[in-house]
């Protein structure tokens, strides 16, 4: 099991819990749903990110020079703290779903309505396949950020908050 957590601070996040090929969304509050929730997840991918800076961190420079945008940490400093109070209690990975879906040619709303539910789905597929050595890294001194890359298989919705990944081979995990 995998979970993606598109993290929020005024509103509830969306948390993916993704088992086989199947991803369900769930809306939650507090920092206790989200590590109840994923407590038995090989890894967690977050939508925030999980060090600091002032300005821009030297990770973000290289998705700027990629042509990807990102706020630097101390523009969404109440995200920031929160997603590392949650990377300190659960094995968490940073990503960033507007950038995989923009490398993927994807649009969010072939996956959702709503972006949030969208960007969660995103963050489970890029916990499965960070298990498996098949995510784009973007490393520094100052943080990683990973990313969907390639061949990745659109989910396909079944209902409320309810997704199917076809053709997600369970390859053992490298």
């Amino acid at each position: 099991m995998e979970c993606g957590v598109d993290l929020a601070v005024k509103r509830k996040s969306a948390v993916a819990v993704m088992d086989g090929d199947m991803i369900t969304v769930t809306f939650i509050d507090s920092d206790d749903e989200i590590v109840d929730m994923c407590e038995g997840a090989s890894v967690v991918a977050v939508d925030a990110p999980l060090t600091t800076a002032k300005g821009f961190r030297e990770v973000d420079r290289l998705f700027l020079s990629r042509g990807l945008r990102v706020f630097p940490p101390s523009f969404i400093s109440s995200l920031t703290e929160r997603g590392i109070r949650l990377s300190r209690r659960l094995k968490a990975i940073e990503t960033h779903p507007t950038s995989s879906l923009k490398l993927l040619g994807w649009d969010w709303r072939a996956i959702s309505g709503n972006k949030d539910e969208a960007d969660a789905v995103v963050c489970a597929l890029t916990a499965n396949l960070w298990l498996r050595g098949r995510t784009l890294a973007f490393r520094a001194s100052d943080g990683e950020i990973y990313l969907l890359q390639g061949d990745v298989p659109l989910p396909r919705r079944l209902g409320q908050g309810k997704y199917l990944v076809p053709d997600n081979s369970q390859e053992p995990f490298h």
